[in-house]
């Protein structure tokens, strides 16, 4: 999963809603404990924590926090699949872009 991942730099926030930022990303992250946020497609995300345990709305039926769900609507416009924070270093792995010249 690493291979693909590259670091964050300051120009992928370039067109991104403030307070949306490198140092943003680390805040949420390191405030909630978070090691990664996955986007699968459409309204679909997977949040773990750093002890492995995964990170979910606080109650049922709920949405995440508004710095989580404000992160996975970045993910979602800049088409982002993975986010990543581990050993001080915000990495991210884009999502692929599927050709639509129908397979030839």
């Amino acid at each position: 999963m690493q291979e693909d991942l590259i670091e964050f730099q300051e120009e992928d926030f370039e067109f991104a809603a403030p307070p949306m930022s490198k140092d943003f990303l680390i805040r949420v992250f390191e405030k909630y404990h978070l090691k990664f946020i996955a986007y699968f497609g459409g309204d679909m995300f997977y949040a773990e924590m750093t002890d492995k345990e995964p990170f979910v709305p606080f109650y049922g039926n709920t949405y995440y926090v508004d710095e989580v769900e404000f992160i996975m609507d970045f993910m979602a416009k800049e088409r982002i699949s993975l986010i990543m924070y581990e050993n001080g270093n915000m990495m991210q792995k884009s999502a692929p872009v599927l050709s639509d010249d129908g397979g030839s």
